[in-house]
């Protein structure tokens, strides 16, 4: 690869080298950065058998959801959710004051679409654990996932979903009232591609909801190549802000919210991917305390986006 597919620079340097950390292999990947927008890329990219044989049945997004909640925790979420327009019965009556700022520690990890229920899109759903909270809450969700295995698991949550790629979806136009990508962009043959094949099967105030590592974020650049989040060599992109700015401008769509989002793995996975080691409970409270720090100085190790389609004639 010569040039930056998002800004065509062609400075790009090659950034670090890294085996497949999580899975274990010798085989060393490398990511090129380009000087001009900060995408990292990495190199060769995979396919074939080589591909298939770095999503394992383990990959944790492919696995079944199995986690059952206490009927606390359950009213402690319906309570939460409350403060994102959806009314659950069984809610704790916590004042406002409260609910605010624990609905928003709790989005760190999860949360919905502003309501109410539509329609909804989930690209890379995995095994459809989050689209079966969704349909929980009144929404109807569709999933595209290319893993015939998770796909039917997806299937038995009670998603409707294409065994497929993105880009070979069937995707009727304006159908849609959110499109979410979460930690899915990373995975894509062509990101750009794929948000502009999502970009006209959404309604025309639709948006798209989306989670990616942020490669710029403080821990990335503490921890280089054992930082979690590389993810090599299923991570075929390392994006940060403004080359997802420019990514998401280019497919047509307009960044209506940005936000830095605490993530303790990171961190947590650096540590026990450089001394061999599982990832303990001290290494992730860690984690939690420079993830916190991180997003308050904006340098997050994830970063969540909220953009709406570009109007015709309009920048």
């Amino acid at each position: 690869m010569n040039a930056c597919p998002i800004c065509h620079s062609q400075s790009l340097q090659l950034a670090l080298t890294a085996p497949d950390y999580r899975f274990g292999g010798r085989i060393q990947h490398q990511v090129w950065r380009c000087r001009r927008c900060g995408l990292g890329i990495t190199q060769p990219p995979l396919s074939g058998p080589a591909l298939a044989a770095a999503y394992p049945p383990d990959y944790e997004p492919y696995r079944a959801e199995e986690r059952q909640s206490s009927d606390f925790r359950q009213r402690l979420a319906a309570t939460l959710l409350r403060t994102y327009g959806y009314d659950q019965a069984p809610a704790f009556p916590l004042p406002a004051f409260l609910a605010r700022p624990l609905a928003y520690i709790r989005g760190w990890v999860w949360t919905p679409p502003p309501a109410p229920p539509g329609r909804l899109l989930d690209v890379g759903c995995g095994s459809g654990a989050y689209g079966a909270r969704l349909l929980s809450l009144g929404w109807r969700v569709d999933g595209v996932e290319p893993d015939p295995v998770a796909a039917e698991r997806a299937r038995q949550a009670g998603l409707q979903v294409q065994t497929c790629a993105i880009q070979d979806a069937e995707l009727p136009p304006a159908r849609y009232d959110v499109a979410t990508f979460w930690h899915a962009l990373e995975h894509l043959d062509d990101p750009v591609a794929a948000l502009r094949r999502v970009r006209p099967a959404l309604a025309a105030d639709g948006v798209v909801l989306l989670e990616i590592p942020n490669w710029s974020g403080l821990v990335a650049r503490l921890t280089g190549r054992y930082w979690f989040h590389l993810d090599l060599p299923r991570h075929r992109w390392h994006f940060t802000p403004a080359s997802l700015t420019l990514a998401l401008e280019q497919a047509g769509f307009r960044i209506m919210r940005l936000q830095h989002i605490p993530n303790p793995h990171g961190l947590a996975g650096a540590i026990a991917y450089r001394w061999h080691r599982e990832r303990s409970r001290p290494a992730l409270v860690l984690g939690w305390l420079i993830g916190v720090l991180a997003a308050l100085l904006k340098q997050a190790d994830v970063i969540r986006v909220v953009a709406g389609v570009k109007k015709v004639g309009r920048n």
